[in-house]
């Protein structure tokens, strides 16, 4: 007697196939949209980053500069240590730069710092008298759309140069105040009480951001 074997099951039909290709297609789909959508999420995420950080850096240099300023010169009994411009605005060159602070400057002068530095452990009292002056400028400069915020320190005749912003749309505004809380010319031949920087950042490479505008103010120390 002749027995018929059964047929093998293995392989796929064609149904089977059309089914694993649609199938296929709706997850390729579904796949490419959520690696496009992660990108673009992660490009806003880095641009806001950045943005964060310029302002961060510069409100970490910002509120030592503004604190530390102020130059004192010996005149008489009466006001052994009296105040003299420590800030300057505008312009570019040792004319409207702190003293030994202009030599080489390349940028825009936003606003520039000077104060004091004391010995400390004279050996001679008289010595402590004998001070050394420190500076820092901030200059700003236009690279392709965008602007870059650089804070120069001044040691008399070094200079070093730290770039704190990077994403800015325009060079930054300054603005101070006396005491009382009413604007006054930022290089008057008092010093300030408060000074603020108003930059405006964006970082032009991001999607998905607008960007923003971010005022920083600080304090000076000494009266």
């Amino acid at each position: 007697m002749r027995v018929n074997q059964a047929a093998g099951d293995d392989g796929f039909t064609l149904v089977e196939l059309v089914m694993a290709v649609a199938i296929l297609g709706v997850v390729m789909v579904a796949l490419t949209g959520v690696v496009l959508q992660h990108l673009k999420v992660t490009a806003a995420t880095e641009a806001r980053l950045n943005e964060s950080s310029d302002q961060q850096l510069v409100s970490a240099y910002w509120q030592g500069d503004v604190s530390s300023l102020g130059v004192r010169t010996p005149v008489d009994a009466t006001d052994p240590l009296s105040p003299r411009q420590s800030v300057w605005t505008g312009g570019t060159g040792p004319g409207s730069v702190p003293p030994d602070c202009g030599s080489g400057l390349v940028g825009d002068l936003v606003i520039g710092f000077a104060w004091n530095v004391y010995p400390v452990g004279a050996a001679d009292p008289l010595d402590a008298w004998d001070a050394s002056l420190e500076a820092a400028v901030y200059v700003t400069e236009q690279v392709g759309g965008q602007y870059l915020l650089s804070r120069v320190r001044c040691h008399g005749a070094s200079t070093e140069r730290h770039v704190v912003a990077r994403h800015l749309r325009a060079a930054p505004t300054v603005a101070c105040a006396d005491a009382a809380g009413s604007p006054v010319g930022c290089a008057a031949a008092t010093p300030p009480r408060t000074l603020a920087i108003t930059l405006d950042v964006r970082d032009a490479d991001g999607t998905g951001t607008g960007g923003y505008t971010a005022t920083l103010t600080a304090q000076r120390r000494q009266a």
